[in-house]
């Protein structure tokens, strides 16, 4: 797979100000002007000095609540892993909740290698965060909503804290469903259709509802009908740049990407929970290769000032990324 460096323009749609901008229409109190900064500042994190070796606890959680999908898409390494396939059990799920709001985590990015709306007790894991004060982010590929699951969604707690991000890897018909097979393209429209209605009838402020666009060959050049369409209809068009070769390429044995030369910004910024607990290095672990602790029997605290991730903190720290072979060949 040969893809291309992210365009001039695409950095300009994606840009902090432009991000920000919209955002803006969700404050209404100073409640909500809170959450927009506290937004801010986990969205970019480079803006608020954020590499602190002593920071005791993450700001956020990324857990996968399953990695079984109901798509294939092309460019995603996951359902070919040899990683067996489960469900997170709910109280170890609200174990890990209990204890990220007590330590001071703010954020729960519900989704990593699977489709989370899959997990059976998905609204309740949703309401769970809510009723602990934690905002959520939620990636799905969009086939298992309909009405009766928004309308228990917006019921679950959710604000403009909240983010629901829907992958759309196509503008058109033919190219969402050929780079993600599984998909329906008119049935996913529909779903975020009827999304943003709901939304409306409640008179809610929130949650945000964004779709994302990652290029490569077989899409890029519907890029900007993507971006122009879904401009305007939902709260954010986000335009994710190319896709990670490090990931897309995962399982392959020859992989030509350019050495890493600077800090990733995932080990700071976030504390990746596989759907059996385990504590992974970083979201780009789709085999779980880089198992750090795990938090069936361990505090988030104590994988968080773990040697073995503090070590490999200041070696991004200091850009020795040649001393982690697993950092130097990303391209995250």
């Amino acid at each position: 797979m040969v893809l291309k460096a992210i365009k001039p323009r695409q950095r300009s749609r994606n840009s902090s100000l432009n991000y920000g901008l919209e955002e803006v229409k969700f404050i209404h109190s100073l409640k909500d002007l809170t959450i927009f900064f506290q937004k801010m500042s986990s969205y970019f994190p480079r803006l608020t000095g954020f590499y602190n070796l002593n920071k005791l606890f993450p700001p956020s959680l990324q857990i996968e609540p399953t990695n079984i999908c109901n798509a294939r898409c092309l460019c995603c390494p996951t359902w070919t892993s040899p990683r067996p396939k489960g469900y997170m059990e709910y109280s170890l799920f609200e174990k890990i909740i209990n204890d990220a709001a007590q330590i001071g985590v703010r954020r729960i990015r519900l989704f990593l290698h699977g489709e989370p709306m899959l997990h059976p007790k998905i609204i309740d894991m949703l309401g769970y965060i809510k009723s602990k004060g934690l905002a959520l982010n939620l990636t799905t590929n969009g086939i298992r909503f309909n009405k009766e699951i928004i309308k228990a969604i917006l019921s679950s707690g959710v604000n403009s804290a909240d983010h629901i991000t829907f992958s759309i890897l196509g503008y058109s018909k033919h190219v969402h469903e050929m780079i993600m097979p599984g998909v329906n393209h008119e049935k996913v429209m529909k779903n975020i259709s009827d999304f943003l209605e709901e939304r409306k009838e409640h008179r809610m402020n929130g949650p945000v509802i964004e779709t994302i666009f990652y290029a490569m060959p077989d899409n890029e050049f519907e890029e900007t009908q993507y971006f122009d369409y879904w401009r305007g209809k939902v709260d954010h068009a986000r335009l994710g740049g190319r896709i990670s070769e490090s990931f897309a390429e995962y399982n392959q044995q020859e992989k030509k990407i350019t050495p890493r030369m600077q800090t990733c910004t995932n080990i700071w910024e976030r504390l990746t929970v596989l759907w059996n607990g385990d504590v992974t290095l970083c979201c780009q672990d789709v085999n779980g290769d880089w198992i750090i602790g795990n938090l069936k029997n361990q505090s988030i605290q104590e994988v968080w000032n773990s040697e073995q991730l503090l070590s490999i903190k200041r070696i991004h720290k200091e850009k020795r990324f040649r001393n982690f072979p697993f950092c130097y060949q990303c391209d995250m």
